[in-house]
């Protein structure tokens, strides 16, 4: 009797409790469960930014999904595994990055980029009138700083990134970012009654 072939063995990876660096070491093998996993871990929250910052929830859905689909590929890169989500970001922030110029582009030889949601539209329900009036105006004023600010702002404001995560993800010096900052928020000051950070 001839013997039976040998059975694959599927290994299942917990959600919790297996370390991020664990995961880009299996990943960096071709292990699909640690890339799912990977993806599951941070899918969610690159989509919610990128929809905030992109104001479209399908635009944000092509960025995550170029994001792991270059982010696979470029596993090899990363030298600390520990640091793949502020490394994920910073693709994904730059995919932003390119969508927003190339819509600011669109616009300027006069062709319309898809239609960009108002801010309104990710505010929490219940928010007063004048709360949403508020958006509006940011959101116009946003609309009009240049690309960095505009990323950097939203990063730090929005998404409530560090000031290092901001810099990583937007690939500039502290320094740089401190000053991108310092810009946006002057302009929006100037439109907008922002409260301070705690």
């Amino acid at each position: 009797m001839p013997a039976a072939p040998p059975r694959a063995t599927v290994r299942h990876l917990e959600a919790e409790g297996v370390p991020t660096a664990e995961l880009v070491d299996r990943a960096r093998r071709r292990d699909a469960a640690a890339e799912g996993l990977l993806y599951r871990r941070h899918a969610a929250e690159f989509l919610a930014f990128s929809a905030r910052l992109l104001r479209s929830s399908s635009a944000a859905e092509d960025v995550v999904h170029d994001t792991f689909l270059l982010v696979f590929a470029r596993l090899h890169q990363l030298r600390d595994g520990s640091q793949f989500r502020g490394w994920a970001m910073s693709i994904a922030v730059s995919l932003v990055r390119r969508r927003l110029r190339r819509e600011r582009v669109l616009r300027f030889v006069g062709l319309d980029a898809a239609p960009a949601e108002a801010l309104e539209r990710h505010a929490v329900s219940g928010l007063s009138v004048e709360a949403r009036a508020e958006l509006a105006v940011l959101d116009v004023v946003l609309a009009r700083l240049p690309t960095q600010q505009r990323l950097a702002w939203a990063l730090r404001h929005v998404e409530g990134e560090k000031l290092e995560d901001v810099a990583v993800a937007i690939g500039k010096s502290l320094a740089t970012t401190k000053r991108y900052l310092a810009a946006a928020e002057a302009v929006l000051a100037a439109h907008v009654r922002l409260e301070p950070r705690p």
